[in-house]
């Protein structure tokens, strides 16, 4: 800059002070004027040019608008920022440059997808975007648009088409070598994966995004894969690992000044050691950050703060400090526009510190103090799209509603979380669900005697393992995951919603369980399904049996079985796909229904191979 002043090139000197301003915009420390002074400091210096090309003045013009956009968003002022990006995109129309036009869109949609969570208009926007960076031909920004709105249905809940758009974008940064735009995409990629449980993947992709960062020494981006790699090891509970990992970005962040990405490292440190037990280390890095917030005056750092002060002061045996951590944690909550992440992390220590308090107490009334809490947590889960934390909340409600021996709501809400976690993708997580409800139909007995004994509310708390449910939420996500293993098929029958049997398939050899089945058996499923399925359950169980009922229209699949649901509701799943949307096998099922006739194997030949398929041979692929 100093040097294009010296040769008087007042447009070179211009140019030059905008690439300041941009990368400073670039290692965003936390809102700050410095990167809005030199921006103004350009803009003033633009206008006291006599320019003989409009054009170039014009083009300076729409890109000072279009970094005044980024500057106002970092500082959280969403409508400034979107109206200084459709400033420059207006400027960049009259110019017809489309890269910069799509540029600019994707400024705005990062607005409503961060600071006004409208994920629909970020989604219209991105979609703009992409068209002009096609229009344009340019690689580097068609892959930043796919970028983007990759992490748009991220956060909507898709995470298939989020992850193929990654894909794509990583496809095309490849091909034109933009090693830093392939780093951003994979530790996107790894934040993808650790969201649904995955974290071996989600440490292999963050662990390919640190090896591009360090081939070009980019420091900063290497502070938040650190960062988020020592999350996933702490999920995982390598807690040796994540010290290590959280350490190095800590260094990072020191070395670079950047103290409000430091504060953010604090953060985690404290979490981790806590979780180690190295209660004097987390006290000393507590003071650090307390240092950091005095600094800072930054209204989230002081937040973490609070926060890991109250995390701190839980750890005591004492009931004093206890009562001080839930004071903090109520304070927090009464902040205003607090961050759902942060919310969320305050209302789960809530309420595992009542949870506590209520094995101490033994007080029932505690149970009504911590149901508006699970509430919330349902409602902002569901709002920032968090399905792993909305599934474990459905089945820390389900804990609940056994402790209170409500056992009908907590199969249902058993139900309903691996619904969630079965439509989000979140297999690990699914599958735990599914097997903490075949324990439950084991152990239905048990808690129907309970219901007759006087026994005391710790005594149900243990049983219903809530302890344990609380660990698994707020610290490891993939530790303890159960194994799932292959049923053992009895019996699939087809009804109609009135009763009437459309086909069925023994896999039983012994003709007295068919006997024993079309008795008593039958009349159950029946009541099943006029009781049960109504009710939102989708298994029952008999003696060693289990049975899990589908509705598909006008139909019922209900499908017999020995040993574990998960793989077998797979299945169930995948014959139903197969068969309603195979035209011709579907309209035949219609067609049996209207006349009241049983199908057999000669009426649908493909039907037998299909079973065997499936439900003997288990050789389809199931997720």
């Amino acid at each position: 800059y100093k040097e294009s002043l010296g040769l008087e090139n007042n447009l070179l000197s211009v140019d030059i002070l905008l690439i300041m301003a941009l990368a400073l915009l670039r290692q965003f420390q936390g809102p700050t004027d410095k990167a809005h002074d030199i921006i103004k400091q350009g803009e003033e210096l633009l206008k006291t040019l006599t320019l003989k090309l409009p054009a170039e003045y014009k083009q300076r013009k729409a890109y000072i608008a279009f970094l005044k956009g980024w500057a106002y968003e970092q500082k959280s002022k969403a409508d400034s920022a979107v109206k200084q990006f459709e400033l420059s995109i207006s400027l960049r129309e009259e110019l017809g440059a489309k890269k910069e036009i799509a540029l600019s869109l994707v400024g705005i949609a990062h607005v409503f997808m961060y600071r006004k969570s409208d994920f629909d208009r970020a989604l219209k926007y991105l979609k703009q975007g992409l068209a002009f960076a096609e229009e344009s031909g340019n690689k580097n920004v068609i892959g930043y648009c796919l970028y983007y709105m990759a992490g748009v249905h991220l956060v909507k809940g898709d995470l298939d088409r989020s992850i193929m758009l990654y894909e794509q974008s990583l496809i095309i940064n490849n091909k034109i070598n933009n090693k830093i735009m392939m780093g951003r995409v994979l530790s996107s990629l790894g934040g993808s994966y650790a969201m649904i449980g995955e974290l071996n993947r989600s440490i292999r992709f963050y662990e390919q995004s640190l090896e591009l960062f360090k081939e070009y020494n980019y420091k900063f981006l290497m502070v938040g894969v650190f960062n988020n790699l020592s999350e996933s090891y702490r999920m995982k509970g390598e807690l040796d690992r994540a010290l290590e990992c959280i350490e190095q970005s800590v260094g990072l962040s020191r070395e670079l000044g950047v103290l409000r990405p430091l504060a953010f490292n604090y953060n985690l440190l404290i979490q981790i050691l806590i979780d180690m037990g190295d209660l004097e280390r987390a006290r000393n890095s507590l003071r650090d950050l307390k240092q950091l917030n005095s600094q800072l005056k930054d209204k989230i750092v002081n937040l973490m703060y609070l926060f890991d002060k109250a995390l701190l002061l839980k750890t005591s045996p004492r009931a004093r400090n206890r009562v001080k951590a839930e004071e903090l944690l109520r304070q927090i909550l009464e902040e205003e526009d607090l961050r759902i992440v942060i919310l969320l992390k305050v209302l789960l220590n809530l309420c595992e510190l009542l949870l506590v308090e209520l094995q101490m107490t033994n007080e029932v009334e505690i149970l009504e103090e911590i149901k508006p809490f699970i509430t919330q947590l349902l409602n902002l889960s569901d709002k920032s799209h968090s399905f792993w934390i909305l599934g474990e909340i459905y089945l820390l409600q389900a804990k609940l509603a056994l402790i209170s021996l409500n056992l009908e709501e907590a199969r249902r809400l058993l139900t309903q979380g691996q619904k969630i976690a079965e439509k989000y993708g979140i297999s690990l997580l699914a599958q735990k669900i599914s097997t903490e409800h075949d324990e439950l139909l084991k152990r239905l007995d048990m808690w129907e005697n309970l219901k007759e004994s006087t026994s005391p509310l710790t005594e149900r708390m243990r049983l219903a393992r809530i302890n344990e449910q609380m660990e698994n939420m707020m610290r490891t996500r993939a530790k303890n995951t159960p194994e799932v293993s292959d049923e053992k098929p009895v019996f699939l029958l087809i009804i109609s919603e009135g009763g009437t049997p459309i086909f069925s398939q023994s896999f039983e050899e012994d003709q007295s369980f068919e006997d024993y089945l079309f008795g008593g058996f039958f009349t159950a499923i029946n009541s099943f399904i006029n009781e049960k399925f109504s009710e939102g359950l989708d298994r029952v169980s008999f003696g060693e049996h289990t049975l899990l009922m589908n509705s598909v229209s006008p139909f019922f699949v209900c499908y017999i079985f020995k040993g574990q649901s998960y793989l077998a509701q797979q299945r169930v799943r995948y014959f139903i796909d197969k068969i309603q949307n195979d035209e011709p096998v579907w309209q035949i099922f219609k067609d049996f229904h209207n006349l009241n006739r049983e199908i057999e194997f000669k009426d649908i030949p493909s039907l037998e191979p299909l079973i065997n398929e499936i439900f003997i041979d288990k050789t389809i692929p199931l997720e």
